[in-house]
């Protein structure tokens, strides 16, 4: 309800302080009453009225200190007990991805291998594929569905039934997980660029460093799995998918972000060319949210040779390069790198044998034999003991050595593969020599470290690697800050705090789906059935997203949503709910509940420690005096919702309109 003077205020006092405004303020703008704003400052403080003069916020308070600075120019909307929180900020979101395509895409639905075929083939005849190109397809949910049949063994096999005639790709809506057709395994060349393609041979020979991202049939054929930088030996022409940053696709950016309350963000991986993009693109249109880029090209490109380390001197003068090309764009800000420490943390178990994770973990994956039951369901007959004779015997040999002979007697004494006695703690995503330099260097030149760590030795190496630089630069300004860290071993959770790690999680992957788990828990602790996934005693139970426990040792929690993983929408109402529950809303159960955090906690999160890693918090994150007027209008009280018992709710609430330096840029349209 909008209104102009004169109008009583006579508005139940709400806040927790009394009024204050600028002192040398005689009147303001626009004046919102009547409302619950969190202003997210050092006492999570409630106030009832916030007035704004152009882009600064003037006044913070209740209604009695309102009467005082409005005048017959005073615009005054009554919130009607309506919500205000501070403009969101995303610390980890991939820009591009937010935008839907007309390519083929899949947008994160469970489709078994069976249901694939007929679905990738309607993409073909859509897109009127010419015989010979590239069929990537967008959004493949790898963590649900993907079921074998006896048709379609593998995904391989699934995928040349869609198409012999043109190279396939499904590129996982992660971001890490892949997975080809045979015509795109013709195609891959070896580290010289030479066409070699990918059988068991090269396998064996010209990709053997790569064995552990590449997924194999149980006759160690490649089953068409190809996870992180395998799928770039295909020489595919898109490894994420996302589109070009072209206008279209920049000015669509800003309107899925304002509809999602969000006023900041942090793009977690730039190319130079799209951060040159973003930059070209707000000069002719001035940005909407506050964007930090973060700095992330191709680093093999600074590899000289393919056995010499990766040059992070010529990394350093491009990253200083772009920023000095860039600096006086308003609202663009590349202070940021990125620095992927490990992959992702599911295994395959659909898979024959099944296909580890290669996420970074302090101790060897288990090998579980699976089974799928009639319902469909995946369950674990048993464990191959890694450390038995038999296996013993397979390790001292080397798998590369082991004959066919070997491999087939193997099996009939054993009942598993050889190939399943492999011993593996995951892989790095570069050699740690580089990891550690780059992280240094960076911090010494002041440049924040973004690091993307998601297994608990993976954690484990980034806090050493941050540990190091302050060390070596002291006096840097730089800050520090983990990606996802999805298995924490307790003992590093107050190295954390100690650190002043900012903590990039993605609340709402803390949901527990069976489904997804399965591909997780039986690889690291002994799981035998969807029931022992609960078990309070599992190291994966207790370790997952231990967000209260950074939270209670005195560490940074912040908020990414990391889309377009799982979903192209950035959704920070449902990262909110799943915070404050970890509970799965069909199955009701609850994923570790020592580790929810309170509502109040959650959009401190989102907002003013957000503000505080993008090196921001002086001007926003918070609603206090003198700071940009950036917030958010929603339809109900989260605080309410936490305080009745509702917070099943939260994720209902609707975003009604989105406040950036003053103005108004988005607005629910009505129904």
């Amino acid at each position: 309800m909008r209104f102009k003077k004169p109008f009583f205020l006579t508005i139940a006092l709400i806040a927790l302080a009394q009024g204050c405004a600028d002192n040398e303020l005689t009147s303001v703008e626009t004046l919102f009453v009547n409302g619950a704003i969190y202003t997210a400052n050092q006492q999570q403080q409630l106030v009832s009225s916030l007035g704004l003069n152009k882009d600064k916020l003037t006044y913070l308070g209740d209604a009695e200190g309102a009467r005082n600075i409005i005048d017959e120019h005073t615009e005054i909307i009554d919130l009607e007990g309506k919500m205000i929180i501070p403009g969101l900020h995303d610390v980890h979101i991939h820009l591009p991805g937010i935008v839907e395509s007309n390519n083929c895409d899949l947008a994160g639905k469970p489709y078994s291998l069976a249901d694939l075929v007929p679905r990738l083939k309607q993409c073909i005849a859509r897109l009127n594929l010419p015989k010979g190109s590239w069929l990537a397809v967008e959004q493949w949910g790898y963590a649900q569905g993907n079921e074998p049949s006896a048709n379609f063994p593998t995904l391989r096999s699934a995928l040349d039934a869609a198409s012999l005639e043109h190279p396939i790709i499904l590129l996982g809506d992660d971001g890490h997980h892949g997975a080809v057709n045979s015509f795109a395994m013709n195609l891959a060349t070896d580290k010289n660029g030479v066409k070699v393609g990918l059988n068991t041979e090269t396998l064996a020979n010209e990709f053997s460093d790569m064995k552990s991202l590449i997924g194999v049939d149980r006759h160690g054929e490649p089953s068409g799995v190809l996870n992180e930088d395998a799928r770039k030996i295909v020489n595919l022409p898109n490894l994420w998918g996302y589109p070009e940053v072209d206008f279209e696709v920049y000015q669509k950016i800003a309107v899925r972000l304002a509809a999602s309350g969000i006023t900041s963000a942090m793009d977690a991986a730039l190319r130079i060319h799209e951060i040159d993009n973003f930059a070209k693109w707000a000069k002719k249109q001035p940005l909407t949210y506050r964007l930090t880029a973060a700095f992330y090209p191709e680093f093999e490109d600074y590899r000289p040779t393919l056995d010499a380390p990766i040059e992070i001197s010529a990394l350093l003068a491009d990253l200083k390069s772009t920023q000095e090309r860039h600096k006086e764009i308003n609202n663009f800000k590349i202070d940021t790198a990125k620095v992927f420490v490990d992959g992702v943390i599911e295994g395959d178990p659909y898979a024959y044998p099944p296909m580890l994770p290669n996420a970074a973990v302090l101790d060897h994956y288990r090998q579980p034999i699976f089974t799928i039951t009639d319902d469909n369901t995946l369950e674990v007959m048993d464990y191959v003991d890694t450390n038995s004779r038999a296996c013993v015997t397979v390790q001292e040999k080397g798998i590369a050595n082991l004959t066919s002979i070997f491999t087939q007697n193997f099996y009939a004494e054993n009942g598993f593969l050889a190939s399943q006695c492999i011993q593996s703690k995951g892989v790095l995503e570069k050699e740690y020599s580089f990891i550690k330099g780059y992280t240094k260097a960076l911090f010494e030149a002041g440049v924040n470290v973004h690091s993307h760590a998601i297994g608990d030795r993976a954690v484990r190496l980034a806090l050493d690697t941050f540990d190091a630089a302050k060390r070596a630069s002291p006096n840097s300004e730089a800050n520090v800050s983990i990606a996802h860290a999805q298995l924490i071993h307790p003992d590093d959770i107050s190295r954390i705090a100690q650190l002043e790690v900012f903590m990039a999680f993605t609340y709402s992957w803390i949901e527990p789906f069976d489904e997804y788990q399965m591909m997780v828990s039986p690889f690291i602790d002994k799981v035998f059935n969807e029931n022992d996934l609960f078990n309070p005693d599992g190291y994966v139970y207790q370790n997952t997203y231990p967000t209260a426990s950074v939270k209670k040792a005195g560490g940074i929690l912040v908020s990414g949503s990391d889309a377009p993983v799982e979903t192209r929408d950035p959704r920070p109402l449902l990262n909110i709910e799943k915070a404050v529950t970890r509970k799965n809303d069909v199955t009701g159960r609850v994923y570790n509940p020592d580790e929810r955090l309170s509502v109040a906690d959650v959009l401190d999160a989102y907002t003013i420690n957000g503000a505080k890693m993008l090196n921001q918090a002086e001007i926003t994150g918070s609603l206090e005096l003198g700071k940009k007027a950036d917030f958010v209008i929603l339809n109900q009280n989260l605080l309410t919702l936490e305080a009745e018992g509702r917070s099943d709710e939260i994720s209902d609430t609707q975003i009604l309109s989105t406040w950036f330096d003053g103005k108004k840029i988005y607005s629910k349209p009505q129904p």
